[in-house]
């Protein structure tokens, strides 16, 4: 039997009419006549018995198992599971949207409905990996855009559980090489941090308008993603403040100890943003420079051109003069730092006891803090 074929009624489901195929499959619109409810049916042919289908067979009772623990308004809900012999089908809810893969390729999304949509995809990560269940493919044609710019996670065939079913070799790469992270490319070992890259990824690309990394051939585009530093996308699209370079740089770190520790990290700075105010992560380590959020009646951009690799410039918020307050005032830390034990005495101890060269200091830090405002218009 190819996978052309067609059915009635696949167990209790009366099949209405096809939603889509692949190479192994169909998804049927159906109705569940013991609930009177719709359904998709997703089904994969196993009557074959090549050792390539036998394998997507367990990578979709795989997906069955995963998903039936998971209960999450930003994944997709699986009711039920079964096999007619030849055919094995899975019942999920129907989802009446379209795939952000199909949104993308019509326009470039409005700020701050992708990162809503990034936020509620980084909830369901959160509550997928809370119970040991790694996606593995998180790009956009697995992210379905419902009415009300809400979205849901979809196809966890490739996910891998505690306890799996599916043993892949060492090296093995499974995914979309585009929106993978370096580990996988490399089929090092993964964690739920795969999936921070991932969403990554889909974030630059639904603020940029173009994906971070490409190449003409699998081969150049997996060698972009393990080593080269993609553009920030407010340099792709003005629109995009600085605060979303830094979440969207500190997503796409090559190292996995770099990138958010969890998605629960990445959704709440994403949340932060919506809510007008700069994440706390960005503001960690300087009560200087403030890295400042756009609210979503701001129009003009942030931050001037940056070279390339450089995803953050000074905001407009910069307060020259809390920095010369604390040039003329130091703390104790700036002095311990300045300053080791047994050191020569510190700029901060020669300016104390030089009040006239502590006037020059501060003048002269006024002019550098003027021509950096200057260059940064």
């Amino acid at each position: 039997m190819s996978a052309t074929a067609s059915f009635e009624t696949l167990g209790r489901y009366r099949i209405l009419g096809e939603i889509g195929r692949g190479a192994m499959g169909i998804v049927y619109r159906s109705r569940d006549d013991v609930l009177d409810r719709v359904v998709a049916i997703k089904t994969v042919l196993v009557g074959i018995g090549s050792e390539d289908r036998a394998g997507y067979f367990a990578r979709f009772r795989q997906e069955a198992k995963a998903l039936a623990g998971l209960n999450h308004p930003n994944i997709i809900t699986v009711y039920d599971f079964g096999d007619t012999g030849e055919v094995a089908y899975m019942a999920m809810e129907l989802l009446e949207g379209r795939e952000l893969k199909d949104i993308l390729a019509d326009s470039r999304l409005p700020l701050h409905e992708a990162v809503e949509i990034a936020a509620q995809v980084a909830e369901g990560l959160a509550f997928a990996h809370a119970r040991g269940i790694v996606h593995r493919d998180i790009k956009p044609g697995n992210i379905m855009v419902l009415e009300g710019n809400r979205a849901k996670i979809m196809d966890f065939g490739i996910a891998r559980v505690r306890t799996s079913d599916v043993k892949t070799q060492a090296g093995t790469m499974l995914g979309s090489p585009k929106y993978m992270s370096p580990e996988q490319v490399v089929g090092r070992g993964l964690d739920h941090r795969t999936d921070l890259f991932s969403l990554g990824v889909v974030l630059h690309e639904m603020l940029a308008g173009v994906p971070p990394f490409a190449g003409e051939d699998v081969p150049q585009l997996m060698y972009q993603v393990c080593n080269a530093r993609p553009l920030a996308p407010s340099r792709l699209n003005p629109a995009v403040p600085p605060v979303l370079d830094l979440i969207v740089a500190k997503a796409l770190e090559k190292n996995p100890d770099a990138r958010y520790a969890n998605a629960d990290e990445l959704a709440a700075d994403l949340r932060t943003f919506l809510a007008g105010d700069p994440p706390a992560a960005t503001r960690a380590g300087s009560d200087v420079i403030v890295v400042e959020a756009t609210r979503p009646e701001a129009t003009a951009p942030l931050a001037p051109a940056l070279p390339d690799g450089v995803g953050l410039a000074v905001s407009r918020r910069y307060d020259s003069s809390r920095a010369l307050a604390r040039l003329a005032s130091p703390r104790g830390e700036d002095r311990a730092l300045l300053a080791p034990p047994g050191s020569p005495p510190s700029m901060f101890a020669r300016l104390g006891s030089d009040r006239a060269l502590a006037w020059r200091t501060l003048a002269i830090a006024v002019a550098l803090a003027a021509a950096a405002a200057i260059l940064l218009k």
